[in-house]
């Protein structure tokens, strides 16, 4: 009866190597890869990509994305295909045992890792800067950041002005001194009287009745 209907259960299909792009896709990548002229073959791979960009969602102009959907028709094709991506780098198989290498903190900034990788790039744009005010007041705003980090990520902790004072120096090799005549917060006061200001509801004054 099942022949006669020609009825085909999951179960008895092929299984989906990423199922996200669906059985269709994967069908017609089985289809290319009986192309023996690799010419056409190089032809039908490209239809098959746009088609699977369309399905996708994400910066679709992008190296990277193109290389990615590259990567998986391949991946569905079990590396069995003659058409060569845009890169001319022919994917291959990742070992069974690959594990992706590991990125760790840099070492210069394991110590200091509480106040983030991001203080570093706005120390080092401030050792640029030219000696004067505006430079004063960008490292004071840096030391301010970094209190505000400290206190973040241990709020449990007692700040010393002192301890920020001297990590900012030692995290510059010296070339950064906090400033004097500035406080490590008053920037963050004048950011939260400026949150206050902005906040405040306007007082609507109330209309006064006359009496007859």
């Amino acid at each position: 009866m099942k022949r006669l209907l020609n009825l085909e259960y999951n179960s008895e299909k092929e299984n989906l190597i990423i199922s996200e792009y669906g059985r269709h896709i994967q069908n017609l990548i089985n289809y290319a890869k009986t192309i023996e002229d690799p010419q056409k073959q190089q032809v039908v791979v490209e239809e098959i990509v746009e088609l699977m960009k369309k399905m996708k969602i994400g910066n679709k102009k992008s190296p990277e994305y193109k290389e990615k959907i590259w990567m998986h028709v391949y991946k569905i094709a079990n590396y069995d295909l003659k058409a060569v991506p845009p890169t001319g780098e022919i994917p291959t198989p990742k070992p069974d045992d690959f594990k992706p290498q590991k990125l760790d903190y840099p070492s210069s900034e394991k110590h200091y890792r509480h106040y983030g990788h991001f203080i570093h790039l706005l120390m080092d744009k401030a050792i640029d800067m030219e000696d004067g005010r505006k430079k004063d007041e960008f490292v004071a705003l840096i030391g301010a950041y970094m209190k505000l980090a400290y206190k973040t990520w241990s709020p449990e902790h007692f700040v010393n002005d002192k301890n920020i004072k001297e990590d900012l120096k030692r995290m510059t090799d010296g070339k950064l001194v906090f400033p004097e005549g500035y406080s490590l917060d008053a920037f963050l006061d004048k950011s939260k009287d400026r949150k206050t200001n902005n906040g405040k509801k306007r007082k609507i004054p109330k209309k006064k009745h006359k009496r007859n």
